[in-house]
């Protein structure tokens, strides 16, 4: 068996925020759609749903709030849980190569390639 050198794998991390308004079709989502043009041409990628980052709460002036223990996503505190499958949650895009970073120009969405950490 032929092996490769795991110090020379380099990756990218495109992440995708909550899209409360997105459509139905699975091709229409950015991340969907650039993790299957990735392994139409042999890139290896996963994406993956993420908790979206939560804006800092406001202070609450009601001391008893801090032991408040309502469970996400039963209508006690307002947060919503997304079901496993929904296109509306955050997402992750982690694309994976070997060398010289792939040209990703007509593989990602622009809105994700913006948002990309090097």
């Amino acid at each position: 068996p032929q092996q490769t050198d795991l110090c020379g794998i380099r990756w990218r991390q495109l992440v995708l925020g909550e899209r409360p308004n997105a459509a139905g079709d699975p091709l229409d989502d950015p991340v969907v759609r650039s993790y299957s043009k990735c392994l139409a041409v042999d890139i290896l990628c996963v994406w993956r749903r993420v908790v979206a980052p939560k804006p800092k709460p406001k202070p609450d002036p009601d001391p008893s709030s801090m032991f408040d223990m309502s469970i996400p996503g039963t209508g006690n505190s307002g947060s919503v849980v997304h079901p496993p499958l929904s296109l509306t949650a955050a997402k992750e895009l982690w694309i994976f190569w070997y060398g010289e970073e792939p040209d990703l120009t007509d593989l990602v969405a622009p809105e994700l390639l913006n948002s990309s950490d090097r």
